[in-house]
Parts: structure tokens; C-alpha cells; sequence
């Protein structure tokens, strides 16, 4: 019975030293991190890399499978840590890259029903599209028509790259994408979004406007990677509201439109005048001025316009 209990103790004591010794190795090794369940909750905040003012992600569900100190983790985890080398939140295109002299191809998931979603920024008629207005501008968007105080969504998950006031675009937001896109949201009457913020698909940026350089509310929406624009429509319905594509794949072509334009631009451009024109109607229409009008024509403002005839606007 006496060597029963000398054994008993002895077990005892034994298991005490050994949860003993655990706890202290717990406390002491710097590397051993535990995340107690009520932590569990709260998203977790990646270290922004030394280049970048705020961090590109901010959370994901498996903490314990990833590799802080790769890069290479990093970069297979969020995608647009690679694409981009700066974080600008000013510029809306501070890369100043020609891409249609890219020579890969990159391709860019959309959609793949796991990290990657999609949302509608906003459900309306599409009144302007992307291309050409005028031999002097470009359209690098589409303008979806709201009314002043509609919600305006984020596409896709990312961070907010920009989000101020500017002189064109009015209330401006630039988010930049976990699968390397950016998408930007023009002329809102309000901003509900900070730079760094992270933000979801499907999450509030801001109310509909007309602020910034715009005729009547709607919503200026442009997609763009590497700070050129890619046409909406090869991406997205909007008719439907939903992806065209799950994956896109972003050569040299994909800007081919900037070499289209510039040929645009070289040639000469006419305009046949009609009944009860004038030429500040004809000045306004097609987005110049009188004066050049009349130096273009070799006439002068008391000229009068008869139906029919063509005018050189370009």
C-alpha cells in the first residue's frame, strides 16, 4: 500500500513538472504565437511591404498555413503585390507604362467563386461608352446614369488606393484589386471610404453626383491595369449586371485602341450642316470652339450656314 502511494505521488509530481515546463516554454519562446478564440474573430492585419503606405490585404482564414517572412507567400496570396511597385494616392495613372508593347500575357481572375467575387457597382442604363469623343478626347470608361444620392458599390475586393476630391473627376475612388485590377468611381456626391481602407465586393464607396467635370448625375466607371484603361464591356454585362468572363487575359491587344486613336486623330473630320444650325450649335456639339471652326473653313462668325454644306471640324 506504502509503495502504492510513493508510486501515485511520484506520477504526480511528474505530470506537474512536465505542464510546468510547457507553460514556461509557452511564455519564453518568442516564435511560438497563440491566438486565443476570442482573437479568432478579428481580422487579421498583413504588414504592409516597405514601398506601400498602407497594406494592400488585411485579412484571410487560414493564419496558421502562412509564411510571413516569403515574399513569395505574399505575392501568391495577393497578386497585385506584384503588378504594382508603388502606392500613389494622388495619381490616378502615377505608372506611366506603355502596354501595348507588353510581350506576355497575364491573366486575370475575375471570378472564382472562392476569394474572388464580383458586384454591380450600380444598376442603370449605360448613356455614354468607352472610346472616342471628338478628335481630341477619349472616353476611358462608361458613364452609368443614377440619380444623386444612389449607392455606388466596389467591384471586386481590394484596398481603396484614392479617395478625394479632384477638378475633373469630382469625388473620385480608386480601389485597387486583389487580382490586379483598379477600378475607379467618378463624379459621387459623397465619400464613405479612407485611403486604406479594405474594402469587399459588393461594399458602399460613396453616393451617386454630378461633381467634378459632368453633365447631369451618373456614374463615371473605369477599369484599368497598370493605369490603362481596359474596355468595361469586354468584362462586364451591364445589361445584366454580372461578368462576362470568369478569367480575362490582358495582352499588347488589349490596347490596341491607343494606336486606333491616334489614327483617329490624324485624319480630317467633317460636319454637313443642317436647318436652323449655327455656329456655336455646331461648336458646342461636337466639343470646339467658333474660332477654329472659322479657321478651319475660311469664314468668319457673320457667315451665313446653308443645309448641306460640310464643314472641317478637324
Amino acid at each position: 500500500m506504502t509503495k502504492s502511494k510513493h508510486t501515485i505521488i511520484g506520477l504526480l509530481f511528474a505530470t506537474f513538472s512536465i505542464c510546468v515546463y510547457a507553460e514556461k516554454d509557452i511564455k519564453t519562446d518568442k516564435k511560438e504565437v497563440v491566438v486565443s478564440s476570442e482573437k479568432d474573430t478579428v481580422p487579421f492585419k498583413f504588414p504592409a511591404p516597405a514601398s506601400f503606405d498602407v497594406p494592400l490585404v488585411e485579412s484571410f482564414d487560414d493564419v496558421d498555413n502562412f509564411d510571413f517572412s516569403s515574399s513569395e507567400s505574399y505575392n501568391n496570396f495577393d497578386p497585385s503585390f506584384d503588378y504594382y511597385g508603388i502606392w500613389d494616392t494622388i495619381s490616378v495613372n502615377p505608372y506611366k507604362i506603355d502596354l501595348t508593347k507588353k510581350e506576355d500575357t497575364t491573366e486575370i481572375i475575375l471570378n472564382d467563386h472562392y476569394q474572388c467575387d464580383y458586384q454591380h457597382p450600380f444598376c442603370g442604363k449605360v448613356t455614354s461608352h468607352f472610346g472616342p469623343r471628338g478628335r481630341y478626347r477619349y472616353h476611358y470608361g462608361i458613364d452609368i446614369d443614377l440619380e444623386t444620392g444612389d449607392t455606388v458599390k466596389c467591384a471586386f475586393e481590394g484596398t481603396v488606393r484614392i479617395s478625394r476630391r479632384s477638378s475633373t473627376f469630382g469625388n473620385v475612388v480608386v480601389v485597387r484589386h486583389k487580382n490586379g485590377l483598379e477600378t475607379i468611381y467618378a463624379h459621387l456626391s459623397r465619400l464613405d471610404v479612407k485611403i486604406g481602407d479594405h474594402v469587399e465586393a459588393g461594399d458602399l464607396l460613396g453616393l451617386g453626383g454630378n461633381t467634378g467635370r459632368s453633365r447631369g448625375s451618373h456614374l463615371h466607371f473605369e477599369v484599368r491595369y497598370k493605369g490603362m484603361a481596359i474596355n468595361p464591356e469586354n468584362i462586364i454585362s451591364f445589361d445584366q449586371g454580372n461578368l462576362i468572363v470568369d478569367k480575362y487575359l490582358i495582352d499588347k491587344h488589349a490596347f490596341n485602341y491607343v494606336k486606333d486613336y491616334t489614327k483617329y486623330k490624324g485624319k480630317s473630320h467633317y460636319y454637313q450642316v443642317r436647318k436652323g444650325d449655327t455656329l456655336g450649335k455646331i461648336a458646342q456639339r461636337n466639343r470646339t470652339t467658333v474660332s477654329k471652326l472659322c479657321k478651319l473653313n475660311g469664314i468668319n462668325k457673320k457667315t451665313i450656314l446653308r443645309p448641306g454644306r460640310k464643314l472641317r471640324l478637324a
